[in-house]
C-alpha cells in the first residue's frame, strides 16, 4: 500500500488550503449524494451521513502530495489513487521510489492508471523523473511527478515512425550514456520509445529519462514520460510483457 509522507516541516504551521478545495469541502458537506470508493473517509452510509470527500483532497490541502511506493507497493492501489485525483481538480501525486523495484512498481502504477483514464476520461497523464537526495544518506532516489495532459492519439503513420527513436533498455544499460541519446533526440524533437523488461531495466530507462532532461534543463526543452505495458515476443515464441517508456520532448 502506497504510505503518503507528510513533507511540512514539524515546526511549521500548515500550508492554508486552495480557495478550490475550502469550496469543494464547504459544497460537499452541505448534504448532497458522495460517491463511495476506496478514498472516501469511511464506509458507505456511515459516518456522519455527509457526503466525504477522497482523504487525499485533506491531505493535499495540509501541502502533503507526495506518496512513497516500497518494492511490495501494490501498483493497483496506487494506480487508483492517481486516476482518482486525475479526474479531480487537483494536482496528481507525486511519487518516490528509492531502488530498482520501487521504480518498477511506481512505473506500473502509472501505466495502470493512465489505463483507467483512457476507459472513462480523455485526461491523460505523463511523469517527469528527476533525482532526490536522501536525508541522512549519502544516496539518492528518483522523485516522478505526475502530470495532467490532455488525451490524444499518437499518430501511426510512416513519417511518425521515422520521427521516432526506438531503443531497448537492459538493466545493465549505461543510464548516462541512455541519457546522452534522449538528450540528442530531444534537441531534434524526435520521440524516443524505450521498452523494458524486468525492475532493473524500466530503473535504467526512468533514471535515464532523469539525467536527460539535466542535459537539456539549459536549452528550454523538457521531458515528459507516458509508460503503458506491451507485449513483446520472445527468441522462442513465446510472449512477455514489458513497458513501453515513449519520451516526448516539449518547449518549456
Amino acid at each position: 500500500i502506497a504510505h503518503p509522507l507528510d513533507l511540512a516541516h514539524p515546526t511549521s504551521p500548515p500550508a492554508p488550503p486552495s480557495t478550490s478545495l475550502m469550496a469543494m469541502r464547504t459544497r460537499t458537506r452541505g448534504g448532497g449524494s458522495g460517491r463511495d470508493g476506496p478514498y472516501s473517509r469511511g464506509e458507505g452510509g456511515g459516518g456522519r451521513g455527509d457526503a466525504e470527500l477522497p482523504d487525499f483532497i485533506e491531505r493535499i490541502s495540509r501541502g502533503n502530495n507526495l506518496t512513497k511506493i516500497g518494492a511490495n507497493t501494490n501498483p493497483r492501489d496506487t494506480a487508483q489513487l492517481i486516476a482518482a485525483q486525475a479526474r479531480m481538480p487537483v494536482e496528481c501525486p507525486c511519487l518516490m521510489a528509492v531502488g530498482p523495484s520501487s521504480c518498477n512498481q511506481a512505473t506500473k502504477a502509472i501505466c495502470i492508471a493512465r489505463t483507467y483514464l483512457k476507459l472513462s476520461e480523455d485526461v491523460d497523464i505523463a511523469f517527469q523523473p528527476e533525482f532526490i537526495h536522501l536525508d541522512g544518506s549519502d544516496s539518492s532516489g528518483l522523485s516522478m511527478p505526475i502530470v495532467k495532459k490532455a488525451r490524444r492519439e499518437l499518430a501511426a503513420d510512416a513519417a511518425a515512425v521515422q520521427n521516432t527513436q526506438s531503443l531497448k533498455v537492459a538493466s545493465s544499460t549505461d543510464a548516462k550514456m541512455l541519457a546522452g541519446s534522449i538528450a540528442n533526440a530531444a534537441r531534434q524533437f524526435q520521440r524516443v520509445e524505450m521498452v523494458a523488461i524486468g525492475a532493473g531495466s524500466v530503473n535504467q530507462a526512468v533514471k535515464g529519462i532523469a539525467i536527460g532532461r539535466q542535459y537539456i534543463e539549459q536549452e528550454g526543452i523538457d521531458l515528459t514520460c507516458r509508460p503503458e505495458f506491451v507485449d513483446v515476443d520472445n527468441d522462442d515464441g513465446a510472449q512477455t510483457t514489458a513497458i513501453k517508456l515513449l519520451v516526448l520532448s516539449e518547449q518549456c
